[in-house]
């Protein structure tokens, strides 16, 4: 992910909320911040400039961290991160996207200081914040009374109702939709097999209810990983299916498959047991493994058995028809 540095509060970063959602984040009537992937305030809402004694647009663009936050607020949280993910965590801005880089939510209590010194103790739900095209440029943070942490996937009658995933059918309808615009385009479209190695085994040793952590902290990380144009669904025995659209060039499939391997790699903390998962992609491309789902699931299938059958990589291609 690209890095941004100050982005204007009138950008597409927070249009890409939408009119209904920015209209509520300005009425909402507890604390709501907008972040750079470097900490920076992008906006704040009247009720927080209101509640820390600030002017309306006064925070824009200067950290949180030393401005709201104590450095030594953010020491102990990169602590408790680090023995919580069994990983080392900077004491800097990526202490907020630590946890949504896993796949897991963050709600946090914190000590906010206001312009005066005055501590205001908050709990604070982080969720992502999206560009036009729909990939990572910063947080949201929203103060919370047990509310649904902001970014967590609704579950809806088109959305799989353990990981909030779109379901099977809501993908079928998409790569119609995808194939007719990418042959009109003339561009591609990869379709990824994704496997949790050892799914059942984990299920069978540690319980259904550990591998259910695991397949929504799967969930949350391609989620984190993926364009909000893609979509990701959940299949059965531990594999998710990734579909990447408008793509140039078929090696931009085997390089997103790569990003995806490594994210999913990384150790999920269940809160009873740590987990290591490894994962393999197949991949197959629209239109040289096939011009419908099917059969560019089952060419990444075919790539997904060779995977198996000892290949020393987590990503491989389907060969050409």
């Amino acid at each position: 992910m690209n890095r941004t540095t100050a982005i204007d509060p009138q950008s597409l970063t927070w249009l890409e909320l939408g009119e209904a959602q920015r209209l509520l984040i300005n009425q909402f009537p507890r604390i709501a911040f907008g972040l750079d992937l470097d900490g920076r305030i992008l906006w704040a809402n009247p009720a927080a400039t209101l509640a820390l004694g600030y002017e309306l647009g006064e925070l824009n663009h200067k950290p949180l961290i030393g401005t709201v936050l104590r450095r030594e607020e953010i020491e102990a949280r990169a602590a408790m991160l680090a023995r919580e993910l069994d990983a080392r965590v900077a004491a800097d801005a990526s202490v907020f996207s630590a946890r949504l880089r896993r796949g897991l939510a963050d709600e946090h209590a914190w000590v906010l200081r206001a312009k005066d010194g005055e501590p205001r103790s908050v709990t604070l739900s982080l969720g992502t914040l999206r560009d036009a095209g729909g990939g990572v440029v910063g947080l949201i943070a929203v103060e919370c009374e047990g509310e649904t942490p902001v970014d967590a996937p609704i579950s809806l009658s088109h959305h799989d109702s353990l990981t909030g995933l779109p379901t099977r059918a809501v993908l079928q309808d998409r790569a119609e939709m995808a194939m007719q615009r990418a042959a009109r385009a003339g561009t591609q479209i990869g379709v990824l097999l994704i496997e949790l190695e050892g799914f059942d085994a984990l299920c069978a040793e540690h319980g259904p209810s550990i591998g259910d952590d695991l397949l929504r902290a799967t969930a949350g990380r391609l989620h984190f990983e993926l364009r909000k144009t893609d979509t990701a669904v959940r299949m059965p025995n531990g594999q998710f299916v990734a579909m990447l659209v408008d793509l140039h060039h078929a090696d931009e499939a085997q390089r997103v498959a790569g990003k995806i391997a490594a994210a999913l790699g990384g150790p999920v903390n269940t809160g009873v047991e740590v987990l290591q998962p490894r994962c393999r992609v197949g991949v197959a491309v629209y239109p040289e493994h096939g011009d419908q789902l099917l059969p560019l699931l089952e060419a990444a299938n075919q790539a997904l058995q060779t995977a198996r059958g000892g290949s020393d990589s987590a990503v491989v291609v389907a060969p050409a028809r």
